[in-house]
Order: C-alpha cells, then structure tokens, then sequence
C-alpha cells in the first residue's frame, strides 16, 4: 500500500509540474496550452498541440517509469516494455505480491497520463471530424504509434478546403520545412526527400541536410527515450549517415522527374508498408552470428616462466589512459585463478563486471587456454540515465581466449595472445571494425601490464 501511495502522489506531482512548466506557447507556431485543455471534454485540440503534449507527457512517463521500477522494484525497463503484452495479468492468480505490487504501482501511475491522452485524443477526433470511436486504438499497443503520428498530421477538417481530390487532401498533410520534412516518424533518408520535395523540386545540397537531419533526429530521440547511449549513437552514426544520405540523393533525383506530388500516396504508401512487413522477418530463420577472431603479440624482456606466472594472474592494472576506456568501455582490472592445470577456474575483473573462464588448455610457461562460462556488459553507456541495451550482453558474445609463450634465444618472450567472439550485429564487417579495436586495446592493456610486472626484477 505504501508503495502505491507513492505512485500515485508521484504520478499527480508530475502531472501537475507538466501542466505549469508547459510553455504559453508551444513550438512552431502551436497555440497556448492551458491547464483546463489537458483536463477538458469539451472543444478541439489542434495537431501541433496534440503532438507536443503527447510527446513531453510519454517523455516524462517513460522516464517515471524506469525510475520507479529500477530503484524501487531492482527492475530493467526500457521503452520496449510498454509494447510487451502483459501475459501474466491475465493469470492473476500466478503473480507473486512483488510483481503485484509492481503492476498496479505502474498502473496508478498511468491513470494521469491516461486520461489527458483520451481527452486529447477525443478533441483532436472532433477536430479532424473523425469518428469518436476510434479513440479506442489509443489502447492497443503497436497500433497506437500509426494512431499518434496519423492524429499529429491530419489538419482540422474546417480548414480544408479542397478535399475533391486526393492530392489536394494529400499536399495539406505535407510539412514545407526541413525540420518537418525530417521529423517524420517512419522516413530517413529519402523518404524525407520526398515529403521535403513534394511541393517544389529541391537543389542537391538541401535534400542531404534533410537526410543528415534525420538521422540527428532519430539520434536525440534515441539518447532522450533512453533508448541508447551516446558512445554507441557516435559508433552508429558513421554507417547511418552515408546511407541516409544515398537515400536523399535517390529523393533528389526523384524529385527533379516532377512526379512526387502526383504519386506522393502511393509512394509514401509504399515506404510505410514496405519497412513494417519486414519487421521480424529475420526471426523466422535466425542465422548464427559469425565467428571472428583478435590476435596480439608482445615481445617482453623475461623468461617465460616468469611471464607465465604473471598471465595466470596478474595484480591491478593501473587506471585506463585510453579514450574508449574513459568513455565507458569495459576493460580489464585484475586476474586470479582457483587451481592449477585444466579445469582451473579464472576470474577476470572488469570495469563492467566478471568474467568467469574455465581453463581447458594448461601448458606450464608454453600456452594458457580457456572457454568463458559468462561474462559482463561490453560497456556503460555514456547517458544520464542508467541504461542497458540488449546488444551490449546479447549481440557480443566472448567465447574463448588462449595465450602462447615463445621463448627467444636472447632470453626474451614472445606473448601472443587470441581471442573468439561473435557478433550478430548487422552489418558484421561495420561492427567488426569497432569489435577488433577494442579487444587489441584490451589485449595491449593486460600486455604491457603483464611486461612490467616481467620486467621490474633484475633477478632473471
């Protein structure tokens, strides 16, 4: 009880500091909002209006959200998990008191939100001189997105004054900025050409920067959703920006033949429809993700039995100069071994966590094998929130590593050292890039620590 007490104080404060921090007047040209608007039946709500309030109020909740499931409850809750069917409420019976108390904690905090989105939706309904009943696909998960973004464009029926035709019905849906143009919720690339270029051909250089504008765009709604962190946005951009801006120059030269406008439906059409149907169309025979493999060599001025001692275990390193590191990758910091020989379990910390590693090839001062039974995230994403994507401990897997002494007739040592993984994200050669660099800075991090500790005796 206590908890949903506070869920529900929480939900009103938050509704209320919405309704007095709102702005009098909203972005791009939106009309004032007023306290009575969010509460009341009666009237019309414009597009603008409806898409800002809709936007800050899922912001704010979302944000809630997570907050109250992870410090209160210890639960990861990402955006994904408001389109995940609640199974489990439909057997009541099956939940424990924790997961109880978690459901209607989120549900009291909900109802605020609930119903300025129905009493939004309803007079933006009225509005367009839509049926009313169609407020009922505010509910239904997925669906409610098309809803939103259909409701967000669609003008008041009273100013349009030409709907004899479908292009004129059309063209009014049709934003004339390069903000709007790249805004769009399903369109990068070109199909922010096309809606820019719908209603005057476009020069070359304006249709790119509506491109690049929409993946900087898709980039800020990733980051404040919650949804990534910055690191991983910056390694993405690099491959999402050429690509969107190959689409734009598609758009441009589409745009200069002078058949958008009269084919803009149909074609806007086939830009929805195409994308949505291949959603999850990898699931239905997911390939296994390939196999790659980092290696490093080191020469240190040791026997090896001396470096062998140090690479079975190793005190800590000192702290991380690398760039990559500072921003959050994970990287090692001590190493230790409960027993000797095959079957030896090591412990490798991280900055990130654990790794456990069962040893399977042991050749005393020659070579050091093992397979990793688990291990932590890849990185902490650089966010002001505390996030954890899935393709941080879902998409790179560390699979094995082992490690040979060569020794030199100088007396020296040669330590080269290997290390599988697998990667399934798309496209793997892209991310390979990424992948190899880091596991050589962490190879080079544990080699020069292991060199010094090798090399500080003068007893060889």
């Amino acid at each position: 009880m206590t908890v949903l007490l506070f869920g529900l104080i929480l939900a009103v404060l938050v509704v209320l500091g919405i309704v007095l921090g709102l702005p009098r007047r909203l972005p791009f040209g939106a009309p004032p909002i007023h306290l009575s608007d969010l509460w009341s039946w009666r009237g019309t709500v414009g597009r603008r209006t409806y898409f800002f309030v809709g936007v800050i109020g899922f912001a704010i909740k979302h944000n809630i959200d997570r907050i109250v499931a992870a410090r209160i409850f210890g639960r990861p809750f990402t955006i994904f998990n408001y389109w995940i069917p609640p199974v489990d409420v439909i057997r009541p019976q099956s939940l424990s008191s924790t997961d109880t108390r978690f459901l209607v904690t989120l549900l009291a905090i909900a109802l605020p939100f609930v119903w300025v989105g129905i009493v939004l939706t309803v007079r933006r309904l009225r509005s367009a001189r839509l049926p009313l009943w169609l407020v009922f696909l505010f509910f239904l998960p997925v669906l409610n997105l098309g809803f939103f973004a259909l409701l967000s464009i669609i003008p008041p029926r009273d100013r349009v004054t030409s709907l004899h035709t479908s292009r004129s019905a059309f063209a009014s849906l049709i934003p004339r900025e390069p903000l709007g143009s790249a805004a769009v919720p399903f369109c990068m690339g070109l199909s922010s050409v096309l809606v820019y270029g719908y209603h005057h051909p476009r020069n070359l250089s304006s249709c790119l920067f509506v491109s690049f504008l929409s993946v900087a765009l898709a980039a800020v709604a990733l980051l404040a959703f919650a949804v990534e962190g910055l690191i991983c946005i910056a390694m993405a951009v690099p491959i999402a920006t050429p690509l969107a801006l190959f689409g734009g120059v598609v758009g441009f030269l589409a745009q200069r033949q002078g058949s958008i406008s009269t084919e803009a439906p149909s074609m806007m059409l086939v830009l929805v429809i195409v994308p949505m149907s291949l959603m999850g169309f990898e699931r239905i025979s997911p390939l296994e993700a390939p196999r790659f493999s980092v290696s490093t060599s080191i020469r240190i001025e040791a026997p090896a039995r001396r470096v062998w001692n140090n690479l079975v275990s190793f005190p800590d390193l000192e702290q991380a100069d690398e760039m990559l590191f500072r921003l959050g990758v994970s990287h090692p910091i001590r190493a230790d071994i409960d027993g000797d020989g095959v079957g030896a379990v090591r412990r490798c910390l991280f900055t990130t966590g654990t790794f456990i590693e069962n040893v399977n090839v042991w050749e005393e001062g020659k070579r050091l094998g093992f397979s990793i039974v688990s291990g932590p995230e890849a990185m902490r994403e650089f966010s002001p929130y505390a996030i954890h994507p899935r393709h941080l401990s879902g998409y790179f897997i560390p699979e094995s590593a082992q490690f040979q002494l060569v020794p030199n007739p100088d007396g020296s040592t040669g330590l080269q050292g290997t290390s599988w993984y697998r990667n399934s994200m798309w496209p793997s050669p892209y991310w390979r890039i990424w992948s190899d660099m880091i596991i050589h800075q962490v190879h080079r991090s544990v080699f020069e620590h292991i060199r010094t500790l090798s090399e500080q005796r003068d007893d060889r």
